[in-house]
């Protein structure tokens, strides 16, 4: 994460561990607070 002229910017990866409603929770927190969510895909 960086930050110039007053706004932060930059590219976070994560990986979600739990089921798939508490992803789908974490996904919705993240939205909510304004964060560009994309997930790239799962793995069984």
């Amino acid at each position: 994460m960086d930050y110039a002229g007053g706004v932060k910017f930059g590219l976070m990866l994560a990986e979600l561990f739990g089921t798939e409603h508490a992803a789908e929770q974490a996904i919705a927190f993240l939205r909510d607070h304004k964060v560009n969510v994309e997930v790239l895909g799962y793995v069984a």
